[in-house]
């Protein structure tokens, strides 16, 4: 069977509703995928679901919903607060978690953060393309670079905070995690002492071992929203 691609769309999707695809999705479908006026794509989002399509304008960008192909659901996932690292392996981080499934994701700036600033549109742009790729329905959340000391006070309040610790005694993971967890991943150089010792002012923060290996950002995001998934999909 030929593949369908798929858009994200926060326009109104209905039957007969022309929507305008965005300078970037109509250039991949007409220039990369060599679609064409009568050609079938998808469109989705969170709210109306996964519509086929078919392509009525390529200059004017505009697409029109013929039909219902999936109707919305509803996907939940873990919190995912990730210290800022080299942008391209932060790419491949937003890539993963998202293909994954998560609900939110927080860049962070910690006392070893080396890279501060992120470019969010261009980011969020990464996370669509996620899961546009992955059928997903669900568009996490992007928030705004936070400080690790705002992250903290808020997220402590409603949620237990995880936090993966080489140093730390044999706590696994499988024992503490909660549906309601938000994980804490430091840059590549970890945590420093004072950041140790703030953790301590939360009981609603829990540190555990990966294990002996040493894991780095990314790779730490992708095994614990894997072990979060079957826990609680």
């Amino acid at each position: 069977m030929k593949h369908i691609p798929r858009f994200y769309s926060e326009a109104d999707l209905g039957e007969n509703i022309s929507v305008a695809l965005s300078l970037e999705q109509m250039h991949h479908a007409s220039n990369v995928l060599r679609l064409s006026s009568g050609d079938l794509v998808r469109v989705f989002n969170s709210q109306f679901g996964e519509w086929n399509c078919k392509i009525v304008d390529v200059k004017k960008r505009l697409v029109e919903c013929t039909s219902l192909f999936h109707e919305s659901r509803i996907e939940k996932g873990p919190i995912v607060a990730c210290s800022l690292i080299n942008p391209k392996r932060f790419d491949f981080f937003l890539e993963k978690v998202t293909e994954l499934g998560v609900s939110e994701i927080i860049p962070i700036i910690s006392q070893y953060t080396q890279y501060r600033e992120l470019n969010l549109q261009k980011a969020l742009q990464k996370i669509i393309l996620a899961c546009e790729q992955s059928r997903q329905f669900n568009i996490p959340v992007l928030r705004e670079i936070t400080k690790i000391e705002d992250f903290l006070k808020k997220y402590t309040l409603n949620y237990q905070v995880l936090v993966g610790d080489e140093k730390c005694c044999n706590e696994k993971l499988r024992d503490i995690i909660l549906e309601k967890s938000a994980f804490l991943i430091g840059p590549e150089g970890g945590f420093s002492d004072e950041e140790y010792i703030l953790f301590a002012e939360y009981n609603n923060l829990k540190k555990f071992s990966f294990g002996n290996n040493i894991l780095r950002t990314e790779t730490a995001a992708i095994a614990f929203v894997s072990a979060w998934k079957s826990c609680f999909f």
